[in-house]
């Protein structure tokens, strides 16, 4: 991290303004997704009004997130991990993966998936304790997807 302000993590909805600012400066993937199309004018879409994000901000403005959204009972999906251009490389990503993660415990979940949407991410997943598995949900067979516990020695079943 850099010797500025700190940076601190905050919960924030997908149509928060704060979110918004940082959707608006990211840039669109070639080929959309089906049912991960940007918001319109109308709205966010209705397939995202249950993800939650997590903030990066410093000195209030955001310079990143992380969106956690619910697949199951004990399962969450971690979705659009991005820090602005101008604050990669001091560790915010890695910050804002193990917040989203903390943020699923709190919430109840022991797994969270990903899809490595960029292989040149797949290494901070693999560094953080995800491992691969087979394309899940929506993702296409072409996906590169990974996994990883939630689950610390304080919340296995005994």
């Amino acid at each position: 991290m850099s010797s500025g302000p700190p940076v601190e993590l905050v919960v924030a909805s997908f149509d928060d303004p704060i979110v918004t600012g940082l959707r608006a400066g990211r840039p669109r993937p070639a080929t959309p997704r089906p049912g991960m199309e940007e918001a319109s004018a109308a709205g966010p879409p209705t397939t995202d009004a249950g993800m939650v994000f997590l903030v990066a901000r410093e000195s209030g403005a955001a310079v990143g997130c992380a969106g956690l959204r619910r697949l199951g009972e004990d399962t969450a999906e971690v979705e659009r991990l991005y820090v602005r251009p101008a604050y990669r490389g001091l560790g915010i990503s890695r910050l804002l993966l193990a917040g989203v993660e903390d943020l699923a415990r709190r919430r109840g979940y022991t797994v969270a998936r990903l899809e490595a949407g960029d292989l040149r991410t797949a290494g901070l997943y693999a560094s953080n304790g995800y491992v691969r598995i087979a394309p899940f949900g929506r993702h296409p067979a072409r996906s590169v997807c990974f996994e990883k516990s939630l689950c610390t020695k304080d919340t296995e079943p005994a």
